[in-house]
């Protein structure tokens, strides 16, 4: 018995030594999310025309987003933070119906209708590099006056830099976190840093939180595993 014993702990000693002699690098992913206030708006303003005639239809859109645009100079937008989309849309629509009507003879009379339509649709962005709420709504209110439909299409940064370095930290805990885990699980340690990259350029989208954005960074670290 006791030199079985003997025999089991040096198969132990051999096989931890295996391990951490034939142990290849983890390579674990992190991801990082920070939340921070947005400083700017892009609000966006949309026309339509439903002029049968699609020639008219796209030269009576082209009007009104004219004059949305002079009601947005007007109401102190700069050109350069107008944008214009370069294309039209095209929406159409079907509907059909069945009336049905009492006759002679106790019968009924039954007749189908249909009715079809067109719209043709343009829309502009307007960029503000604030989020004051009195501001936004000035400008969506220019754009209304002028018979155009607007809203407030997304917030953003106007320099990410600080936003995304955080986020990377984020990350990378993250991933050393979760590391030390899988390590531990094993019954290893982690080493040192062997090599480190994003797999995803840092994503920046609206919070759920009005007038926040989130920026969300991703990473990929590759670690020394020790026994």
């Amino acid at each position: 018995m006791k030199r079985l014993a003997i025999l089991l702990g040096i198969m132990i000693f051999a096989a931890t030594s295996a391990f951490a002699a034939d142990a290849g690098p983890m390579i674990m992913e992190g991801v990082g999310t920070i939340t921070v206030p947005a400083d700017t708006v892009t609000i966006s303003a949309t026309v339509e025309s439903s002029n049968e005639n699609l020639t008219l239809a796209e030269a009576e859109a082209q009007e009104m987003l004219n004059k949305t645009v002079d009601a947005l100079k007007n109401a102190g937008v700069d050109q350069k933070n107008i944008i214009a989309s370069q294309g039209s849309g095209v929406s159409s629509f079907h509907l059909s119906s069945k009336v049905c009507r009492p006759a002679a003879n106790n019968t009924t009379i039954c007749e189908y209708e249909s009715q079809s339509a067109k719209k043709v649709s343009k829309s502009l962005l307007i960029r503000l590099k604030t989020t004051d709420e009195a501001s936004i709504n000035r400008v969506m209110n220019a754009a209304r006056s002028s018979g155009a439909s607007a809203e407030v299409f997304g917030y953003g940064l106007s320099d990410a830099s600080s936003a995304i370095t955080d986020a990377r930290k984020k990350a990378v805990a993250n991933a050393k976190e979760n590391a030390e885990g899988m390590a531990q699980a094993a019954g290893a340690r982690l080493g040192k840093v062997l090599d480190i990259s994003e797999y995803a350029y840092p994503d920046i989208s609206m919070s759920e939180q009005p007038g926040m954005v989130d920026v969300t960074s991703y990473v990929v670290v590759k670690y020394e595993i020790l026994g």
